[in-house]
C-alpha cells in the first residue's frame, strides 16, 4: 500500500522530536540511517546509480553488517510520485546475487531482500531505494536509487 508524503511529513516531525534517539543528524540526511539498525546498510540490487533495470524489479537487497530484522521493509520513490511503493518485509536474499548489485565496503555482509509483491515500476524512471524498520517512528533512510529500463 502507498505511504503519501503527508504521512511521512508527519512522521518526519514525530521523527525529529525523537532523533537523539535514531542516532542522525538530520532528518532528510542519508548518512544518518534513522530506520537502520546499529552497523552499517548498503543497497546491493540494484547496483546503486544502474541504469536499465527491468520495471517488474522482483525486489531490492541489502547488505547490513549485523542482518536486519524481520520489521526492516524497502521503499521505492519513483521520481515525480507523490507516494512510495512499499515492498514486503525483509528474508533472506536469493544467491547468487542478481546483476548489477555491488559488494559493500564492509566485510560478511548479511544479504537480506525486500520483495516488491508484484509492483510494476514506472518506465524509464529514476527511482530512490529507501529502507525502514517497521516498528520504529523513523522515517524511511534513502540508501541509493536506479533507472528503469
Amino acid at each position: 500500500m502507498p505511504v503519501s508524503f503527508r504521512s511521512l511529513a508527519l512522521g518526519a516531525v514525530a521523527a525529529s522530536l525523537a532523533l537523539t534517539g535514531c542516532g542522525g543528524s538530520s532528518v532528510a540526511s542519508s548518512s544518518g540511517n534513522c530506520g537502520a539498525p546499529n552497523g552499517k546498510v548498503a543497497l546491493v540490487y540494484p547496483a546503486n546509480n544502474s541504469s536499465g533495470i527491468p520495471d517488474n524489479l522482483a525486489g531490492v537487497i541489502f547488505g547490513s553488517t549485523t542482518g536486519l530484522a524481520s520489521s526492516y521493509e524497502g521503499f521505492l520513490l519513483p521520481a515525480g510520485s507523490a507516494s512510495f511503493l512499499t515492498f514486503e518485509t525483509v528474508v533472506p536474499a536469493p544467491m547468487p546475487l542478481p546483476n548489477p548489485h555491488t559488494i559493500p565496503s564492509f566485510a560478511n555482509p548479511v544479504y537480506q531482500e525486500s520483495a516488491s509483491g508484484g509492483s510494476i515500476l514506472p518506465a524509464q524512471t529514476q527511482i530512490g531505494v529507501y529502507l525502514n524498520d517497521g516498528n520504529s517512528n523513523c522515517s524511511p533512510s534513502l540508501l541509493g536509487s536506479f533507472t528503469t529500463q
